[in-house]
């Protein structure tokens, strides 16, 4: 975003909210140029509907909200591109705060960002961003990161556990090709694993993120060809179909077993932290989805009662705990967001606005029945 639209929105901004604090001023007799944050209205558009993942980022973003006692309205498109653009519209009408958006389509949705901007309505985008400058601030995590991160585990489980080995051989269960996101949780790995001179992707199957899928084409990989060193799987569903067509062909040992097959995937789930609490999965490089609705409606408060995009990071920059807090609140028994998971945080740029880039956590036997992660408390 250019320096000049940024003074312009922050301005615009400004005067808003000083003419809505002059009115209740004039009725009430009171003084004051600051909105309550009590007073505001939020509305969460998501084109996501079911899954246990999927619950950590709504009801997540939702509790929170609860607590802060916003007015909060959950849309959802059922999957309809028009349907969220229409929501969306319905929200700039009737004179939103804010709306924290998960697009459908990337390109499809940015027109109506802008038009959400055009009336000083901060849009946060969550997991998925808008191809638009006009995003007040995108919130998610780094999939080439963490393809990178689970490659390097990957490749130290496999010296540690089987130092007398010369070479090793990794099956890749992906995702299929198409999307930004099945790239980047592809090609990353592939790069850092042919920087070795002792293992290598003896094979790539795409698992269609299900886990039947990757339950059948493992099966089939390894009935053709011999069981490898180690499976890297793209998700926790294309993982556990991994792990089913290991048992299946009795080939599944835990650690310390002279034949364990090393499991590095992405993502979390309970079914995920049980089997690596049993020594089949090594490790799991997982995202705090559940984080990620509390980060933007921070900053959405900080945007709406104080100065505009003046609130939001420095792209360049590091945010921290100390930067940025997150109130646990207690669900079902446990404190959610008791500790900071997501931090430390960099602040990069995503089609030309602000990208809060949150930490990955690393999950394995030490950590793995943390009250923390997402898995624990959504499946």
């Amino acid at each position: 975003m250019s320096d000049q639209r940024m003074v312009d929105r922050t301005r615009r901004q400004y005067l808003k909210t000083a003419a809505v604090a002059g009115t209740l001023a004039s009725l009430g007799g009171c003084t004051g140029s600051e909105t309550s944050p009590s007073s505001l209205q939020l509305g969460f558009s998501t084109h996501f509907t079911s899954g246990a993942w999927v619950s950590a980022l709504v009801d997540g973003t939702e509790y929170y909200a609860e607590q802060k006692e916003f007015e909060y309205n959950l849309f959802t498109t059922g999957g309809e591109s028009q349907q969220q653009i229409s929501d969306m519209r319905q929200m700039i009408n009737q004179g939103y705060d804010g709306i924290i958006l998960v697009p459908f389509n990337t390109q499809e949705i940015a027109s109506v960002v802008e038009e959400a901007a055009a009336e000083d309505i901060p849009v946060f985008t969550l997991d998925i961003g808008a191809a638009t400058e006009e995003t007040a601030m995108h919130v998610s995590w780094s999939d080439e990161n963490a393809a990178q991160r689970a490659a390097e585990r990957l490749i130290e489980e496999l010296r540690n556990q089987h130092p007398n080995r010369d070479d090793y051989q990794v099956l890749e269960v992906r995702a299929p090709p198409g999307r930004d996101i099945s790239r980047l949780r592809h090609e990353p790995f592939v790069q850092r694993i042919a920087e070795t001179d002792d293992v290598e992707v003896a094979g790539t199957i795409v698992g269609d993120w299900a886990r039947e899928a990757a339950d059948q084409k493992a099966r089939e990989w390894i009935n053709a060809n011999e069981a490898p060193d180690a499976v890297y799987s793209a998700n926790f569903a294309m993982g556990l179909g991994a792990m089913r067509a290991l048992n299946e062909l009795n080939l599944r040992y835990p650690q310390g077993h002279e034949d364990h097959v090393v499991a590095v995937q992405l993502d979390g789930s309970s079914q995920t932290h049980q089997l690596i609490n049993e020594g089949y999965i090594d490790a799991a490089i997982d995202q705090p989805v559940h984080y990620y609705g509390p980060i933007a409606i921070e900053y959405f408060e900080r945007y709406a009662t104080g100065d505009g995009a003046e609130e939001l990071p420095d792209v360049g920059s590091e945010v921290t705990s100390d930067d940025l807090t997150i109130e646990p609140a207690e669900r079902d028994g446990t404190m959610l967001w008791d500790e900071p998971l997501w931090a430390p945080a960099t602040i990069g740029e995503s089609f030309d606005h602000t990208h809060f880039v949150a930490n990955m956590i690393e999950i394995t036997e030490e950590n793995a029945d943390s009250s923390q992660l997402w898995g624990n408390n959504w499946g």
